[in-house]
C-alpha cells in the first residue's frame, strides 16, 4: 500500500538526517532514536498519504510529529494540515491540532481545533472530533462545544453532523441553530439536512423560524416540516403551521405556507385560520395570500370572520382584509350577521369595519339586499 510505502520513503530520509552533524550530536540522537524505536516509529515534519486499489490519492497530510504503532498500521499525529481527496481532485482542505490514522488509512480520526474547507461550494466547517472513512465518502463530526458550518449566505451550528462528501449533503442533528444571512431568518430544530450545492436547508422536524428586520422581530412561524431555497428566500412550511406576525399584530394557523420571507408575502391554498387578537376577530378561508409589507391580507372560497366581542359574522366568497384600518371589503354572496339588535343582511357586496358592527351590504337590481331584523323580547 502507498500508505506503508509512503512510510518507507520518510523513514530513510530520516536515517540520513539523522547520521549528519558531529559525533556528540549523532550519538545523542542514535540514544533517542533507539528510545523513540522501542516505542514506536516516531517521524517529524513528515507527509503521509493513502491511495485506493486505482492509485487515486484519497488523502495527503503534513503533520509536525507521527508516532506509529508496532503493527505500522495507524499513527497518532500532531500538527495536521492537509487535503482529502476524489478523482484526483481535492474536496477537503482540513487542519487539527491532532489526529490518528487507523486501519492502514481506511480511517482518520482528528480532534481538538478542527477546520474543514470544501473548496467546491465555499463551506467551512469547525468541530472539535471528525472521523473519516474515505471509501465511505462520510465525514463524521461531533464536539460538545458544537459544529459550525457556513458558507456566504447560512451559518448553521449542531452537536452532530454527518457529510458526504461525494454528494455534498450535511446532516445536522440535536439542539440546531441556523442563520440566514440576508436576509435574516433564524431557525432552531433537532434535525436539518443543508443540500450545500443546491442551496436549501431541509427540516423534518418541529422547528421555530423567526424573521428579522433591524435586529427586531417582525414574524415567528412554528411547523412541523420546511424547506428553504437560499437563493429565492422562498420556504414552504408544511404540517402544523402557526404564525404570528408582530407587526402588525396577527396570528394564522394552516397546514402549508408558502413564504416569501425577504418581501414578507405568503401563501395558503389550504384552510386557513387567522385571529387579530385585539379586537379578537377571526377570518377563515381555503385560500389566502399575505402581503405583509401592504399590510393587507387577500381571502377566497368559503369566507366565514366573526368579531366575538360583538357577536357579529359575516360569509362571504371574497375579500380582502386591511390591517392597519381593520376594514374588510367583501364581495360574492355576502351573507351578514348581528346580535343586538339582531338582523341578518344578504347581499352581493360588503364593506367595513366587522368589530364595531359597521358594515354596509350592497346589492344591485337583479340581486337587491335581503334584510331580516329581529325585534328584541321586552323583559
Amino acid at each position: 500500500m502507498l500508505f506503508k510505502n509512503k512510510i518507507s520513503v520518510i523513514f530513510l530520509c530520516f536515517l540520513l538526517v539523522s547520521c549528519q552533524g558531529n559525533k556528540q550530536e549523532t550519538q545523542v540522537k542514535d540514544t533517542n532514536f533507539k528510545r523513540e524505536v522501542e516505542e514506536g516509529l516516531v517521524l517529524y515534519d513528515a507527509t503521509l498519504e493513502q491511495s485506493n486499489a486505482d492509485g487515486k490519492t484519497l488523502w495527503r497530510l503534513s503533520t509536525k510529529k507521527a508516532t506509529y504503532t508496532d503493527d505500522k498500521k495507524s499513527a497518532i499525529l500532531e500538527g495536521i494540515t492537509g487535503n482529502l481527496f476524489e478523482k484526483g481532485k481535492i474536496i477537503l482542505q482540513v487542519s487539527a491540532k491532532k489526529g490518528e490514522v487507523k486501519n492502514d488509512g481506511k480511517e482518520i480520526f482528528l480532534s481538538e481545533e478542527i477546520i474543514a474547507f470544501d473548496p467546491r461550494n465555499k463551506a467551512e466547517f469547525k468541530s472539535q472530533e471528525v472521523i473519516w472513512k474515505p471509501e465511505e465518502n462520510v465525514i463524521s463530526m461531533t464536539g460538545k462545544k458544537g459544529i459550525i458550518a457556513n458558507n456566504a449566505k447560512l451559518i448553521v451550528t449542531a452537536e452532530k453532523a454527518l457529510y458526504n462528501t461525494k454528494t455534498q449533503l450535511l446532516e445536522l442533528n440535536k439542539n440546531i441553530f441556523a442563520n440566514l444571512r440576508n436576509p435574516s431568518l433564524q431557525l432552531k430544530t433537532e434535525h436539518l439536512y443543508w443540500q450545500i450545492p443546491e442551496d436549501k436547508i431541509i427540516g423534518n422536524t418541529l422547528l421555530n423560524m423567526i424573521r428579522l428586520d433591524n435586529k427586531l422581530v417582525t414574524d415567528k412561524i412554528k411547523s412541523d416540516q420546511v424547506e428553504i431555497d437560499l437563493n429565492t428566500n422562498i420556504a414552504i412550511i408544511n404540517g402544523n403551521v402557526e404564525y404570528q406576525s408582530l407587526k402588525p399584530p396577527l396570528q394564522g394557523a394552516t397546514s402549508q405556507i408558502i413564504w416569501n420571507f425577504a418581501d414578507r408575502k405568503m401563501q395558503s391554498n389550504q384552510a386557513t385560520k387567522l385571529l387579530q387578537p385585539e379586537d379578537n376577530m377571526t377570518l377563515t378561508a381555503n385560500k389566502v395570500n399575505f402581503n405583509l409589507e401592504e399590510n393587507k391580507v387577500y381571502l377566497q372560497e368559503g369566507i366565514y370572520g366573526k368579531a366575538v366581542k360583538n357577536e357579529v359574522e359575516i360569509y362571504a366568497d371574497n375579500a380582502t382584509w386591511n390591517l392597519d384600518s381593520q376594514e374588510i371589503n367583501a364581495d360574492g354572496n355576502v351573507y351578514y350577521k348581528q346580535i343586538n339588535p339582531d338582523f341578518n343582511l344578504k347581499g352581493i357586496k360588503a364593506y367595513g369595519k366587522l368589530q364595531d358592527k359597521q358594515m354596509t351590504v350592497e346589492g344591485n337590481q337583479a340581486n337587491p339586499v335581503t334584510t331580516l331584523i329581529y325585534p328584541q323580547e321586552k323583559e
